[in-house]
């Protein structure tokens, strides 16, 4: 059985975050959401590009960027779901792990192929007294837009905690995903964590 571990929407999410490597650090008190994440944008497709970059690096650099920019910890529970409750907290250190070396060895390779791409912030919209979501728009060389939201945290820094791109939320498609993996194998997270050790070469 080959589990569904990847989904086509993150290529459109994952280029983005290229950013957070080349911008510099932005002042928190003089900046807002919107201004975060235009600022990713502006600078994403600068990033993680270049035809000089080495796989190994791309992947250094794509883990930088996870644990400084999104609340990796967080989204790695979130997809877990109702079964973080049913697993240990050795199973719980090597799932979120196991987490974030899937996202960095499924999506750093794809940097290679995107280039010329305009990034484009619109509104911001207040989800609650912690989170902002940030409307924005991926413009593609064929003159394509891509809505994409992002989901800000605002706590001692900003942090990024989940994308909308065209609606569908990456977190939650994840979760779903797992999930699914999860009833495959009775129920048990074991066949998820035998999934992501494979997919991860662990």
């Amino acid at each position: 059985m080959r589990p569904k571990l990847i989904h086509h929407r993150y290529v459109v999410f994952v280029t983005l975050l290229a950013a957070s490597l080349a911008f510099p650090q932005l002042s928190q008190a003089a900046s807002g959401p919107a201004d975060f994440i235009r600022t990713v944008g502006q600078n994403a497709i600068n990033s993680l590009t270049a035809k000089e970059v080495t796989q190994d690096q791309r992947e250094e650099r794509f883990r930088k960027i996870l644990n400084a920019k999104f609340e990796v910890k967080l989204i790695a529970r979130f997809t877990l779901g109702r079964f973080w409750r049913r697993t240990n907290e050795m199973q719980q250190k090597e799932y979120t792990g196991l987490f974030e070396d899937f996202i960095v060895k499924a999506y750093a390779a794809r940097f290679a192929d995107y280039q010329d791409v305009n990034f484009v912030v619109g509104k911001i919209r207040n989800i609650n007294q912690r989170d902002n979501l940030v409307q924005s728009e991926m413009v593609l060389i064929d003159g394509r837009k891509i809505p994409v939201h992002w989901r800000v945290r605002n706590g001692k820094k900003f942090k990024i905690v989940d994308v909308l791109v065209e609606g569908v939320s990456m977190a939650i498609t994840q979760r779903d995903e797992f999930s699914s993996i999860i009833n495959q194998n009775g129920g048990k997270i074991d066949g998820l964590l035998a999934a992501l050790r494979k997919k991860t070469g662990k």
